[in-house]
């Protein structure tokens, strides 16, 4: 009966949808990517593939803007309505602001389209109050103010403005935004120094409005005359733009023994800059209490690709990945 029930919730977690390291790592990306891990001994080979779908309306935040026609055309025209566009310079979220600005017009996390978009208004108001003009306005969101006064790139800037007072147009308030899931494979060949063995996982990805994260995955082992099932979640709550609180569990179950059961919380901390530096470090209970049972990762990247080093508790390994 154990077994029945632990196969039911296995199947019904993988239906619905761990990847390794931050998932803003791939869910700001809109192709199928890959990620190769070597290890110290054996390696991993990981495919993932995103999924665009309907969240919200723009409608649902605009209650308290002053120009919510002119911040559905710029967002549209950033973003195309995608919570989760990243620029290849590190401008985030629907309407595109990079980290120093989006702070100075309140907005801690460019990923949550409720800030993202609140916070273009009150920009948007700050210039308007400043140059009563609304082309100029827009003008200097695309090019910067100092640029503006300086008469650099002011045909693109004054492009940019009409491109924005056009879709605000034609553009419906109604129109939903948009974001991905993650749906991924991995399979692993690796030994520690007891034993060889492969693992295949499924699972994927997903996020509530840019603020927390859903990482779920299912993992089968081979191993001589041991076959454990594992069911792991972890949850990323994001407390700015790069830095989460990470949380969740590991409830593992071995076919070849009825009581084998294991299970603990996972608790740790992720910085990930989507153009810049990333670390992770959280501390897996159910793999009981060691220094081994900590997974640590510090990496670099981009848009297009990242490079991660750590140690991963699951297979007793040192690992070296390349995300593309």
């Amino acid at each position: 009966m154990k077994k029945i029930f632990f196969l039911v919730i296995l199947f019904i977690s993988t239906i619905t949808l761990s990847f390794l390291f931050d998932p803003l790592n791939y869910i700001t990306k809109s192709n199928i990517g890959l990620q190769l891990q070597f290890y110290n001994k054996g390696g991993k080979i990981s495919i993932y593939n995103p999924f665009v779908y309907k969240i919200v309306s723009f409608d649902s935040f605009t209650d308290t803007m002053r120009f919510p026609e002119i911040v559905k055309g710029l967002a549209y025209i950033e973003s195309g309505f995608n919570i989760h566009a990243l620029s290849h310079v590190g401008a985030m979220g629907i309407t595109q602001f990079k980290a120093d600005a989006a702070i100075d017009y309140g907005v801690f996390n460019a990923w949550n389209p409720q800030q993202a978009l609140l916070g273009t208004d009150r920009m948007i108001r700050y210039y308007h109050q400043k140059y009563n003009d609304i082309y100029k306005v827009l003008a200097i969101y695309n090019i910067g103010e100092s640029n503006y006064k300086k008469g650099k790139y002011i045909e693109q800037g004054n492009a940019y403005a009409n491109k924005v007072i056009a879709a605000s147009r034609k553009i419906s308030r109604k129109s939903y935004l948009y974001d991905r899931y993650v749906l991924y494979l991995q399979g692993t060949l690796t030994e520690n120094s007891s034993q060889t063995y492969t693992a295949f996982s499924f699972g994927g990805i997903f996020d509530y409005l840019g603020i927390v994260y859903f990482d779920i995955s299912s993992t089968i082992h081979f191993r001589k005359g041991y076959f454990p099932i594992e069911l792991g979640t972890k949850s990323y709550i994001r407390i700015n733009h790069f830095d989460s609180f990470v949380i969740g569990y590991n409830l593992g179950y071995n076919l070849n023994y009825e009581n084998e059961i294991s299970i603990g919380p996972i608790i740790g901390y992720s910085h990930f800059r989507p153009i810049g530096e990333s670390y992770e470090i959280y501390y897996d209970f159910s793999k009981g209490f060691s220094l081994s049972s900590f997974f640590i990762s510090v990496g670099y990247g981009n848009k297009y690709w990242r490079i991660n080093f750590g140690f991963e508790p699951e297979f007793d390994n040192l690992f070296l990945s390349i995300t593309i």
